[in-house]
C-alpha cells in the first residue's frame, strides 16, 4: 500500500491533516493534469495553479474522503477539473453574448477564447451523449485524456482489467469521433 493510500485511509478514519498531506504528495501530479486540461487554453483568468486550487476546494467539499488510492484520487481530480473548465467555458460564452453588459467589439484573442470555449462545450455534449450510452467509456476517457493516466493506472483507478480498459478507450475514441463529426 502506497503512502498516499495510507494517508487517504487515515483521512477517512478522521485523522486531522491526513487529507492535506495526501494532497501535497500528489500536488505535482495535479499540476500536470491541470496543464493537460488547459493545454491550448488562452485563459487569462485560469492557470494550472488556480485550477488545482479550485479542484482541491471542490474535492474537499464533496466528500472526497471516499477516495480509495492515488489513481482513484487523480481520476476524481481530472473529473473535477473537467467540470471546472466547463463552468469557465460557459462563463466565457455568457460574457461573449453580453451577460447583461453593453456590447463592444471583440478582438481576435477574445474570439479565439470564445471558439475554444464553444469547442469544449461541444466535447462535453459528446461526452454526455457517450455517458448515456456507456458510462465506463467516459470514466476511461477522463482518466486517459484529462488525467493523463497510463493504461495501467486507468485500469487500477477504475478497478478494471487492463485489457477491458484498453478496449473501452479504443471504443470510446471511435464513438466520440462519430459524435463530434455530426
Amino acid at each position: 500500500m502506497g503512502e498516499v493510500t495510507e494517508l487517504l485511509d487515515k483521512a477517512r478514519a478522521g485523522e486531522a491533516g491526513a487529507w492535506d498531506r495526501a494532497v501535497s504528495l500528489v500536488y505535482q501530479d495535479l499540476k500536470r493534469i491541470a496543464r493537460g486540461v488547459l493545454a491550448g487554453s488562452s485563459s487569462a483568468t485560469l492557470d494550472a495553479t488556480s485550477l488545482v486550487h479550485e479542484c482541491y476546494e471542490r474535492m474537499a467539499r464533496q466528500e472526497a474522503f471516499a477516495v480509495n488510492n492515488r489513481a482513484h484520487f487523480l481520476a476524481l481530480a481530472a473529473r473535477a477539473m473537467r467540470q471546472l473548465m466547463l463552468n469557465h467555458a460557459r462563463d466565457r460564452i455568457a460574457a461573449k453574448r453580453g451577460a447583461g453588459a453593453v456590447h463592444v467589439d471583440v478582438d481576435d484573442v477574445q474570439d479565439a477564447a470564445f471558439n475554444e470555449a464553444r469547442h469544449l462545450l461541444e466535447l462535453d455534449s459528446a461526452l454526455s451523449q457517450l455517458e448515456s450510452e456507456n458510462a465506463n467509456w467516459v470514466r476511461v476517457v477522463e482518466c486517459r485524456v484529462f488525467a493523463g493516466l497510463t493504461e495501467q493506472e486507468t485500469a487500477d483507478a477504475l478497478e478494471l482489467p487492463l485489457r477491458t480498459a484498453q478496449r473501452a478507450f479504443a471504443d470510446a475514441r471511435s464513438r466520440l469521433g462519430e459524435l463530434l463529426a455530426d
